[in-house]
């Protein structure tokens, strides 16, 4: 998100927060809302005053509007990674990627059973995996989480061409392999 969203959307809550604790003391205190029940009567029956209050207001308006539109659409452009090159642009989704580390999980090899991938951007336009895995019983963790680490490393950098910073992986159950029954 640049930094004059940011901005805006502080600006946005300061002032949304100062309303609701103006409403707040409206309706703990009667004097505070005789107040300001004159006070929006007066501006209501002066032109001058009502021509700037309709003016601020409909500028809020489009202010919120737009606050509200660019963070749900900042939330949506995040799930991309964008690569250009002489053709134009590649872009990437998020879901690929986590899809790639799962499938690299998986072919490893390592008694992984299932598993959950989660992919966040790092400094320097590189990638941070987290993985949480259900392994089998019959798996030595250590070991073999290292192995699953190096491979969703390599495949992500070798499907993608975007550097990966740093893979967790967190074991979070372990499975026990059930015996075969043969016919």
């Amino acid at each position: 998100m640049s930094r004059w969203t940011r901005t805006i959307l502080i600006v946005f809550s300061f002032l949304l927060s100062v309303l609701f604790l103006i409403g707040l003391l409206m309706i703990i205190s009667t004097d505070i809302l005789t107040g300001m029940i004159t006070l929006i009567l007066d501006v209501a029956q002066k032109q001058p005053a009502k021509t700037i209050a309709i003016v601020t207001g409909l500028v809020g308006f489009l202010i919120s509007v737009i606050a509200l539109i660019v963070s749900v659409m900042a939330g949506r452009l995040r799930k991309t990674r964008i690569r250009s090159n002489e053709i134009g642009y590649i872009e990437i989704g998020v879901e690929a990627i986590e899809n790639i580390a799962l499938n690299s999980a998986k072919i490893s090899q390592s008694g992984v059973k299932t598993a959950k991938a989660r992919v966040s951007p790092a400094k320097g336009g590189k990638l941070s995996v987290r993985m949480i895995i259900q392994a089998f019983s019959d798996v030595e963790i250590p070991m073999m989480m290292a192995r699953v680490q190096e491979r969703v490393k390599k495949d992500i950098e070798k499907y993608t061409g975007i550097e990966v910073d740093s893979v967790e992986v967190r074991v979070s159950r372990v499975e026990t392999v059930a015996p075969r029954v043969e016919r």
